[in-house]
């Protein structure tokens, strides 16, 4: 069987040339199918009598999988001809081209390829811009394309490209230049000049004629309505033409060459001069931008920018989180929040509020909402949200809304005029197009900050604490950590930024009077930078991290501030007796014994001051500089002999290590060390407060008085 597509610029005629060429080879008893690759979905309605039949994609959309039926969308045309049109979304929303591989997909499946057949035309949108209007091109469809142009540049330049696509697949099947006339002067010498420079013939020409409009009225071809006309005679030379399936390679033209050959004139580029330089203008020429570590350094992307995004609205509590996504991408955020609540339980006997109980809903974006849109299914579920008198809503956008180009922000602007009772936020991730999960978390603080924050809140003597890891297990526990702290000194909490908070907290961020940072990692740090530069909140000089010293200097800085010096230091002392006691008793099982230290995280000074408080070795302190974990805090400045490297060979550091034979091994992630070295891990996320790293080395305790190689296999001898 032969399959020929039919490509040129839209509204070039490809549709009226392709039903009749379709008639005049039904004529010569030849079975043809005429596919229709266009979303006007009206390449077929001259063999039809005009009838418009349902398309493929309407029938993908509405018809359930089971009871999909290839006769549903093949109809029967002129002397017997068979007509299937692929159909598409409506003008400016969807994707047209991912209809066209669809619409195939689905003529696949339901085994069009059994029907006894002679010839399959492929009647296809405009040019090839891009890879669905492509698929024709592809092995396994067309095997000749025939390109149909006027003498207008414009059309021109389309069969040029055309040449260019097909050269990207297999050029060897151009059958040839198909010739539709304009009426216009000089129009077939420009045709001809291009054909002879790409040396493909011209295999028709037709003229402009009333009989195309006549026919057209009456829901016929040309070849139907005026048997005895000579187009007929053109179209059934044509026909024989593509039945005798000569085939030339194609070759394109550049630009210039284009102009030069069909317009007869030189194209001159303007270069780019800097003997004037542009006026002095009015505006902020560097914006600062609150980006992750992964996509200012342009590194492999840690997880999407979605499910950041929604980690965080989602342990907001009276917020509705709405993900414009497919249902398994809303069920991965969903499953990260609940494996959240179950870890946090199992390990603190507590959990975020938001994420004990999410307010989740999704769009449920299907294969027809990438085809057709998703514009409606994102309108509709906001409404219905907004019916069930759900006043706060985030909306988070998935990859194939971007894709696709949905108009969410103007879909969100429209509701809100009509709520002004609701605050929606749109957050335009597009799954992992806008960043990492860390960039998604950043992004949905700083978008709810601006649609929620009250900037004139009344100014009292509270504290917020800024960067909190929803996700991670021992979130609460530091958050805890640090109100118990503040609870002694009498000081209340006013917000935590942004999790296990409400939105009426959030509403009122700028009432604290100081602002407390939990982590000294790049997300903290932009949320930082991101308020004093737009809100004028004032930070601590310290953060709440975890070990004594650093423990001691942030509550020394708060007490300073609320006038509670005394009590700080009541605090801290007690701090200082529990951590000695405490070490003392690590001392008696660790001491002396050598330690090898291999981070991906400089925050390890915490560590470090536990390991010197129960007089341990350090043979070695290596952090492996890595951009998506810690890298603004400098433990050199009081650990000068930690070794930072950006770039290793694990195989060396492993040789290293095991050349050095420490008693231990504390690091990042497991290695293939010695049986005989102890190893150990260094969390991720630290616990906050004095006493983290001496409870990580109670743990080490058991484990080192355990046997290094097992030996039960031994048991029965």
């Amino acid at each position: 069987m032969k399959r020929i597509a039919i490509y040129g610029k839209g509204g070039i005629g490809k549709s009226t040339i392709s039903s009749n060429l379709t008639a005049a080879l039904s004529d010569l008893g030849v079975k043809v199918l005429q596919i229709g690759c266009d979303p006007k979905h009206d390449s077929t309605r001259l063999l039809t009598n005009g009838a418009q039949e349902v398309t493929v994609l309407d029938y993908l959309r509405d018809t359930y999988p089971d009871e999909r039926k290839l006769e549903d969308v093949v109809c029967h045309g002129y002397k017997g001809c068979l007509c299937v049109e692929a159909g598409g979304p409506e003008p400016g929303i969807g994707c047209a081209g991912r209809g066209i591989i669809s619409a195939f997909e689905l003529l696949q499946d339901l085994e069009i390829n059994t029907i006894p057949l002679d010839l399959t035309i492929y009647d296809v949108l405009g040019d090839v811009v891009c890879g669905g209007f492509a698929v024709p091109l592809r092995d396994g469809y067309a095997d000749t394309v025939y390109i149909v142009t006027s003498g207008e540049f414009m059309s021109i330049y389309a069969a040029n490209n055309i040449l260019k696509g097909t050269a990207n697949y297999n050029p060897d099947r151009i059958g040839g230049i198909i010739f539709n006339s304009r009426g216009e002067e000089e129009e077939y010498e420009r045709v001809k000049r291009f054909a002879e420079a790409v040396a493909i013939p011209i295999v028709a020409s037709f003229s402009r004629s009333r009989e195309f409009l006549d026919a057209e009225k009456c829901g016929k071809t040309v070849v139907e309505a005026y048997p005895d006309s000579p187009l007929v005679a053109s179209f059934k030379s044509l026909a024989e033409i593509v039945l005798m399936g000569k085939k030339y390679t194609a070759k394109s033209l550049t630009e210039a060459e284009l102009e030069q050959i069909v317009l007869g004139r030189t194209t001159t580029h303007r270069a780019i001069t800097t003997e004037k330089p542009l006026p002095q203008l009015n505006v902020d020429s560097s914006p600062r931008y609150y980006t992750s570590r992964n996509v200012q350094k342009n590194e492999v992307l840690h997880g999407c920018a979605f499910a950041g995004a929604a980690s965080t609205t989602l342990a907001v509590s009276g917020l509705t989180t709405l993900m414009h996504a497919p249902r398994n991408c809303t069920q991965f955020v969903y499953q990260l929040a609940t494996n959240a609540v179950k870890r946090s339980y199992i390990c603190e006997g507590t959990a975020i509020h938001g994420f004990a109980r999410p307010e989740a809903i999704c769009t449920n974006m299907t294969e027809a909402s990438m085809i057709f849109g998703g514009n409606e299914d994102l309108r509709n579920s906001l409404n219905t949200a907004l019916r069930h008198g759900q006043k706060n809503i985030a909306v988070i956008t998935s990859c194939p809304s971007g894709i696709i180009g949905d108009d969410v922000e103007n879909i969100i602007k429209d509701l809100s005029v009509q709520h002004p009772e609701a605050t929606i936020v749109p957050l335009i991730e597009d799954g992992n197009v806008n960043g990492d999960f860390m960039q998604g978390v950043i992004d949905a603080c700083i978008g709810l900050t601006k649609a929620f924050v009250n900037r004139s809140a009344e100014k009292t003597a509270t504290v917020n604490l800024i960067g909190m890891k929803t996700i991670a297990t021992n979130c609460l526990k530091n958050s805890a950590t640090v109100e118990n702290i503040l609870a002694q000194l009498d000081i209340k909490v006013n917000c935590r930024y942004l999790g296990n908070t409400d939105i009426a907290d959030l509403k009122n961020l700028t009432a604290a009077n100081f602002n407390l940072l939990l982590n000294p990692d790049r997300f903290s740090m932009m949320l930082k930078q991101f308020l004093e530069d737009n809100y004028d909140l004032v930070f601590s000089k310290n953060i709440a991290r975890p070990g004594l010293k650093a423990t001691i200097r942030w509550i020394r800085e708060i007490g300073e501030t609320f006038s509670k010096t005394a009590e700080a230091e009541r605090i801290i002392k007690a701090l200082q007796d529990e951590y000695l006691l405490h070490s003392e008793f690590l001392r008696k099982e660790l001491e002396n014994k050598t330690v090898y230290v291999a981070s991906m995280n400089r925050d390890i000074d915490w560590i470090l001051e536990m390991l010197a408080a129960a007089k341990m070795k350090v043979q070695k302190a290596i952090v492996i500089d890595r951009p998506d974990y810690t890298m603004d805090y400098d433990v050199q400045a009081e650990y000068p002999f930690v070794q930072v490297i950006e770039k290793y060979d694990l195989q060396d550091l492993i040789d290293d290590i095991n050349q050095q034979e420490p008693d231990m091994l504390i690091a990042a992630y497991p290695m293939a060390v010695k049986e005989s070295i102890f190893q150990r891990y260094i969390p991720l996320v630290p616990d906050v407060g004095p006493f983290g790293a001496l409870e990580l080395a109670d743990s080490w305790l058991s484990f080192l008085k355990a046997p290094t190689v097992e030996g039960w296999r031994k048991d029965g001898n």
